[in-house]
């Protein structure tokens, strides 16, 4: 394998277990999986080219049938024969809508996938059929959306077929997408070899300059410029933030960054794609502080949000949000802080102001006293009662209020 390019499904889905068919790399879905009767259901395909030759992939969808002479489909299928060309190394996600027709009864299906690629031209592997290790962090059991996967690797699997069966099921309660899909299907591309262009200069840069971006990011100033750069962004996404929660939201987020900066083998998955907007905006990447405040900001809240969560799951011994509430939570919290929409503040609390009194002894700032940076975070949160009133966050509340005695009753 001459170049081996970075796996780019894994930012999609866990899919460490997934199919390949000559050359293309394949995992599909049917989103929801318990389809409502008479209801909808999109079935998506990621594709990753994993040849270095574009590649035309041919998807013959073939569904359940039932009836007397069991002729009937069970699924209406606009185009029962898909085709998509893939450049070179290109990753994209081939969506088509299906419906469950009104004869179909309940129970358990399969639809079934047979699959053709036909490569244009002499090939050569660029994509490995499986890959061992990666990265593994014990406070991070999912890095689906974290822009880690592509720059530092993941372990999978790929199992050569040219025959799929996709289990589902149709079911009379099951819950209704909120957004009927679209009547055709359509291909979207989510990686192209451009892409990688821009990444291998800044993972260049990064490792070119990298003793001088550590020691730029040391904890004093980098503590000192998140604690002013949080607390602005949090205003601008309405949260005018108390001085316990400002400084609660720096020691998470200055955590985060050490976290990944202890660890050179980890480090550029914080630092690459930082680099990779600066280079794609042509912005200066000399100042690494002001690179991580202002164009890195978003990247590192979203590591911060999901670090919190294992944080918490790691004090007690369980983790108490799902995952997909979880992954949900660290785009929706990243975006806003990082464009300046709204943002509701428990969202702060949960999980990021709460996982900042897990590690509250192990970031401070110089002369800081961390027992009272801790009773200003109890203060800010008690004024916040309005906001745990409701129902649905009763039990955050009581567990980011734990999360602080504990905090407390370890002194400082």
């Amino acid at each position: 394998m001459a170049v081996e390019y970075p796996d780019i499904i894994c930012e999609y889905t866990e899919a460490a277990q997934r199919y390949e068919s000559d050359g293309v790399q394949i995992v599909p879905s049917l989103e929801p999986a318990e389809i409502p009767m008479d209801g909808y259901a999109m079935l998506i395909l990621l594709l990753q080219n994993a040849i270095d030759v574009p590649t035309e992939v041919i998807v013959k969808l073939e569904p359940p049938v039932a009836g007397r002479l069991r002729g009937t489909p069970l699924l209406e299928i606009g185009e029962p024969e898909l085709r998509v060309r893939l450049e070179p190394a290109q990753v994209g996600a081939l969506y088509v809508p299906v419906r469950v027709v009104a004869s179909a009864r309940e129970g358990q299906y399969e639809l079934q996938l047979h699959i053709t690629v036909k490569a244009e031209g002499a090939a050569r592997r660029i994509r490995p059929l499986q890959k061992t290790g990666g990265f593994r962090d014990e406070l991070l059991d999912d890095l689906v959306g974290l822009d880690l996967g592509r720059v530092l690797g993941v372990g999978y699997t790929a199992t050569p077929t040219r025959k799929i069966a996709l289990p589902f099921a149709i079911a009379r309660g099951a819950e209704a997408p909120r957004t009927p899909p679209t009547s055709a299907s359509k291909f979207e591309v989510l990686w192209r070899l451009e892409d990688f262009a821009l990444q291998s200069k800044a993972q260049r840069e990064v490792a070119e300059r990298r003793v001088h971006i550590v020691d730029a990011l040391g904890l004093e100033p980098l503590y000192a410029g998140l604690l002013v750069e949080g607390h602005e962004r949090c205003a601008r996404a309405g949260i005018p933030l108390r001085i316990g929660e400002a400084v609660a939201l720096s020691k998470i987020l200055t955590f985060t960054v050490h976290h990944f900066l202890s660890n050179d083998a980890v480090a550029d998955g914080l630092l690459v794609p930082i680099w990779e907007i600066a280079l794609r905006l042509g912005l200066s990447t000399d100042d690494p502080r002001w690179m991580v405040r202002k164009i890195g900001f978003g990247h590192l809240v979203r590591l911060a949000v999901a670090l919190s969560f294992g944080l918490v799951a790691k004090v007690l011994n369980t983790q108490p949000w799902g995952l997909e509430e979880r992954r949900g939570l660290i785009q929706e919290i990243a975006s806003r802080l990082d464009e300046g929409e709204p943002l509701p503040i428990e969202l702060l609390y949960i999980p990021l102001l709460a996982a900042s009194t897990v590690i509250a002894h192990q970031i401070s700032a110089p002369g800081e006293n961390v027992r009272q940076s801790l009773e200003l975070l109890k203060v800010a949160k008690q004024a916040r009662a309005e906001v745990f009133v409701d129902p649905e966050l009763a039990q955050s509340s009581v567990l980011i209020d734990r999360l602080l005695e504990t905090a407390l009753a370890h002194g400082g």
